[in-house]
């Protein structure tokens, strides 16, 4: 339909408890390889490191991916930078092969959703091309 932007969709459902395994296991390294030192802050402030939270911010990352396509290419999850403090809405940062494949798809802005409830959490991307005034803030 003419005056419509194409939209980009992209969901995750990631298991707490398998969250809670992994970092028993990794040693620190999930919350390294996974998140920003800004998102780590973040989440220590935010949350003290709640699992249910820790969770959310993962699936979200991977719904921004899915949200890019990145066909083959290797987005890091640090490329993809999800913050929002306690109160505000989460938003996405993305550098490095994130911040080009958005630019390639022209997506003025990808706005996220998490939410979590027992075992589970789930986040929803979506990104937008061609919107009037859209958020274009990208590191």
């Amino acid at each position: 339909m003419k005056g419509l932007s194409p939209v980009r969709v992209g969901v995750d459902l990631v298991s707490v408890a398998r969250i809670s395994r992994l970092l028993d296991t990794s040693a620190g390294r999930l919350l390294t390889d996974h998140f920003t030192d800004r998102e780590r802050a973040e989440l220590e402030r935010v949350a003290n490191g709640k699992l249910e939270t820790i969770s959310g911010r993962i699936a979200a990352k991977e719904a921004v991916i899915k949200v890019l396509a990145p066909e083959g290419e290797i987005i890091r999850w640090v490329e993809v930078e999800i913050l929002g403090s306690a109160g505000r809405v989460p938003r996405a940062h993305l550098s490095g092969r994130a911040a080009r494949l958005a630019s390639e798809r022209h997506l003025d802005c990808i706005e996220i959703s998490i939410s979590h409830e027992g075992p589970w959490a789930a986040a929803i991307a979506a990104g937008a091309t061609g919107l009037p005034g859209a958020d274009t803030d990208r590191d």
